[in-house]
């Protein structure tokens, strides 16, 4: 019994294995002659790793191979292939579909043969191979009616009749087989840059050897000189050599390096990536190119030349100091803790306070130093102008003693130090020769680089004068303190242009002004803003006058006076003090002088302060440039930078 049942599912499994053949002959058939072109041809399109295209229709036969995920051209040349235009082929076969169909038997009945068809020496043979397995097709001439040609299959035994675009899809002019791009790195696995170019000199045949290397997303040089890179524009750079294309390609086999400058190039460009490399040889200019500028140029394994856009290699001929960073004061200012400027015999220090805020110490000639409250938005711009002090060259990379001496560094013009709270110092020197004095030049204790700088705006941003770095904020009252009395004075009549008073009964000065004429009403609230909080446009003296002095045998007396009682309350009764600024007649549209004998201090006053002061007085003489003489002019001013000596002063 047990014989009996082996036999029987040896019987089935034979039954079996014949009906998995059968269908498998089914599947081949319906996927042969009977299942159409498309089913012949499609299922060796998915994983092609050759085309080979030949025939009289092309003036030589192309072979494009894949690797991966890319296709390269083979024949007539070995170059990258354009990816679309190969899609673009095996698409259209993918999708193949024949208007009629008849075998060779049929045609050879009638008398025919493939010759009537154009398929014994076809227009085209186009074979598709994956590994060892390869089918091939062939086009022949065009149809008699319709807009159609004549194909003959890959079992070479029957003859389609499909449409003319796909001879128009196959015969792809070789320009469009190849890809354009030159450099197949991409922008992102970019670690290496490096340049060699030839001097420009005809005496001097020698080479400018750069390179660039990124380490943690930072660029730097490492030749011809260790120095940091713009990020920005080397990442530009690269990206401008990336995006280059071929404009033509040279097809010309008589000729040879030499004639297109590529024997001995006068440039070579390396881009590297990950464990690959690319190098481009740039060679002389195509005299017969177009528009703008082209050069000769090949990459250095491949024979294949071309041209490309000169502009991008032009560029970089001055790329050792065009990509050279040029923020050279690169510094922490959180970190900050003190900025000493000095010059000359003068030495100014600022130095930020634990609390908050910066105070301007000032020693000169071995004085009594002066304290003053520093001002944070003056503060604010000359570290922002430090940090942004830009190279606008770059002068000498080392400098001998007597190079720094000739730039006038024995003497420098200014010794900026800043001191930091976790670091070592940076101190930065200024100089300019002696003949000179447009230019001023620049350098580090970091670097031994000296560079050159805008000489005023540099300048500008650190004079020598503690009254600059002072707060320009004079007086501010507390804010329970009431102002109960405001008057404002022509000295020269002693007449008064204001003179208000709280009334018992007012609680405040809203009010007192309640029934004012609204223009008058808010030239007052004006004033009694600037006695709440007064600030200065800029100090001109760290001393009172009588009068302002203009010169050692010239003054400018006081015209107005602006003055205020004020209540501080305190204790059991309230304190009374009297506040008090005078004034120079307006000496121009912007300008007008203040002092104030409390403080010590002659300025320059606001523009808000002066539009409402010449409002209030507008019964006193016209402003200068109203007149056909004005005096005194602006130039009279004492100049902020550089000022002589002052007494010491009172600490703040």
């Amino acid at each position: 019994m047990r014989f009996k049942f082996t036999l029987f599912l040896l019987a089935l499994n034979v039954v079996t294995l014949g009906l998995i053949v059968y269908l498998n002959n089914q599947t081949d058939r319906a996927s042969g002659p009977g299942g159409g072109l498309s089913g012949q041809i499609g299922r060796e399109l998915v994983d092609a790793d050759r085309i080979e295209l030949k025939g009289r229709g092309l003036d030589s036969p192309r072979i494009i191979e894949r690797t991966g995920s890319d296709w390269s051209l083979i024949e007539p040349m070995q170059w990258s292939a354009n990816y679309f235009a190969i899609s673009r082929i095996l698409n259209q076969l993918q999708f193949l579909e024949e208007e009629a169909s008849f075998s060779i038997d049929e045609i050879e009945r009638t008398g025919q043969s493939l010759a009537d068809y154009g398929l014994e020496d076809p227009v085209l043979d186009l074979t598709i191979a994956e590994g060892s397995k390869a089918l091939t097709i062939s086009i022949g001439t065009l149809t008699e009616i319709g807009n159609n040609i004549y194909l003959l299959g890959p079992d070479r035994d029957e003859i389609f009749v499909v449409s003319r675009k796909v001879i128009d899809g196959l015969l792809v002019d070789l320009n469009d087989l190849r890809n354009r791009e030159i450099f197949n790195i991409p922008v992102f696995e970019v670690g290496a840059l490096s340049l060699q170019i030839r001097s420009e000199s005809a005496a001097d045949n020698s080479f400018l050897k750069v390179r660039l290397a990124r380490n943690n997303g930072n660029w730097s040089f490492e030749a011809p000189v260790a120095a940091g890179a713009d990020p920005a524009l080397v990442d530009n750079t690269i990206n401008t050599l990336t995006a280059a294309k071929v404009r033509r390609f040279i097809e010309d086999p008589e000729r040879n390096l030499e004639s297109f400058g590529l024997e001995e190039p006068f440039m070579r460009v390396t881009i590297d990536g990950n464990n690959r490399q690319q190098t481009l040889m740039v060679g002389d200019e195509d005299p017969e190119g177009e528009g703008p500028a082209h050069y000769f140029a090949k990459l250095e394994e491949n024979p294949v030349v071309f041209t490309v856009p000169a502009r991008p290699f032009d560029l970089l001929r001055e790329a050792q100091e065009a990509l050279r960073e040029r923020d050279f004061m690169r510094f922490d200012a959180t970190q900050l803790s003190s900025v000493n400027i000095a010059g000359a015999s003068r030495t100014i220090r600022l130095q930020k306070l634990e609390a908050d805020g910066w105070q301007v110490l000032e020693s000169a000639d071995g004085s009594e130093i002066q304290t003053r409250r520093a001002d944070p938005q003056i503060i604010q711009e000359l570290i922002d102008s430090l940090a942004e002090l830009r190279a606008t060259e770059f002068v000498s990379d080392n400098p001998s003693p007597a190079d720094e001496h000739l730039l006038g560094f024995s003497e420098p013009r200014r010794t900026v130090e800043l001191r930091f709270n976790e670091s070592e110092p940076l101190i930065l020197s200024l100089a300019h020769p002696e003949d000179e004095n447009e230019a001023l030049y620049a350098k580090t204790n970091r670097a031994d680089f000296i560079y050159a700088v805008d000489r005023r705006a540099t300048l500008d941003a650190l004079p020598l004068n503690t009254l600059h770095y002072r707060n320009r904020t004079l007086d501010t009252l507390p804010k329970a303190a009431r102002i109960q009395r405001l008057r404002l004075t022509d000295l020269g009549t002693g007449a008064d242009f204001v003179d208000l008073q709280l009334d018992d009964d007012e609680a405040d000065w809203t009010q007192r002004l309640a029934g004012m004429d609204t223009d008058r009403a808010d030239l007052i609230r004006s004033l009694l803003s600037n006695l709440r909080q007064f600030k200065v446009d800029r100090y001109l003296l760290d001393r009172y006058a009588d009068a302002y002095p203009l010169d050692a045998a010239k003054t400018l007396p006081w015209a107005i006076r602006l003055s205020a009682s004020i209540v501080l309350p305190g204790g059991e009764t309230d304190r009374v003090e009297t506040l008090e600024y005078v004034f120079t007649e307006r000496l121009s549209g912007t300008m007008q002088i203040g002092g104030s004998e409390k403080q010590n201090s002659i300025f320059e006053i606001p523009q808000p302060l002066i539009d409402t002061l010449y409002e209030l007085t507008d019964e006193m003489e016209l402003p200068p440039e109203m007149k056909e003489a004005p005096i005194p002019a602006p130039e009279t001013i004492p100049p902020v930078e550089e000022p002589e000596p002052i007494a010491p002063d009172s600490t703040e």
